[in-house]
């Protein structure tokens, strides 16, 4: 690990980190995850914007992402320019994150989850380019709607954001170290999704406890959902579509399913 004061071994260096735009799955994502053997760490788990009543955001990861954004004069709502993380204070937030990564030797897998990642994430990759990396998709404008029905943003600034969120994560994922994954997967082809998933990071599970996990987890009544010509209808240039499409085929997924959803039992 370059320029740490931290002396990590090698299997300390290969955490999941689970993010995507704000009201894309994240927690649901994270405590499959969670219920299947990744350990997040032991700091207060918080929600975020999108998903109150879901905690499961490591507290530490958020504060060190926080710091960053606002170092670069942004925040989770404010994207800033992409930098490399040389600013003044982040010197004192690097060493911080070191400091967690070392508190998880031993305990692997492990990981967290935080939307703000995906504008942090070479930030991270600097501290540990084994870094794997679950990216959870969402038509925007489930994810924009999401954030306007907690009141902290307007349709069309969700919509902004969720391009500017995707962009940048598309440019900064290491190559074959990451898995993009959708979220009417989970509602569709659970089984199947959390499988696939889990086998692009190395975990394992029976498909008993997959099933067990995803009953308690999974949940379709509390979503609403928007169709492909719907987000058209307020993409005026096309480029939400088009970043769209490009996260479905990486995610292995159809925009416009014409099954029903599976319902979580």
């Amino acid at each position: 690990m370059r320029g740490s004061d931290v002396d990590l071994p090698a299997k300390a260096w290969d955490p999941v980190c689970v993010t995507g735009m704000h009201g894309s799955g994240g927690p649901m994502v994270a405590q499959l995850l969670y219920r299947l053997g990744l350990d997040l760490g032991d700091a207060p788990l918080v929600a975020g914007p999108a998903d109150p009543e879901t905690p499961w955001s490591s507290e530490a990861f958020v504060r060190v992402n926080e710091g960053i954004l606002r170092a670069r004069g942004g925040d989770w709502d404010v994207p800033p320019a992409p930098g490399r993380g040389q600013e003044e204070g982040i010197g004192a937030l690097r060493r911080e994150a070191e400091s967690l990564i070392g508190g998880f030797w031993g305990r692997e897998p492990w990981g967290w989850e935080d939307p703000r990642s995906s504008l942090t994430l070479p930030f991270w990759l600097d501290l540990v380019p084994e870094m794997k990396v679950v990216v959870c998709v969402r038509n925007p404008l489930e994810a924009a709607d999401a954030l306007r029905e907690q009141g902290v943003t307007s349709l069309a600034f969700g919509l902004n954001l969720w391009k500017a969120y995707n962009e940048r994560l598309l440019e900064a994922l290491p190559e074959g170290r990451y898995v993009v994954t959708h979220h009417d997967a989970y509602l569709y082809r659970p089984q199947a999704e959390i499988r696939r998933v889990l086998d692009s990071l190395g975990m394992t599970a029976s498909d008993q406890l997959i099933s067990l996990v995803r009953s308690r987890v999974v949940r379709r009544s509390r979503y609403r959902f928007f169709s492909l010509e719907e987000l058209e209808s307020f993409d005026r240039t096309g480029r939400l579509k088009e970043l769209y499409l490009q996260t479905c085929d990486a995610a292995e997924w159809n925009p416009d399913p014409t099954s029903s959803p599976v319902l979580a039992r």
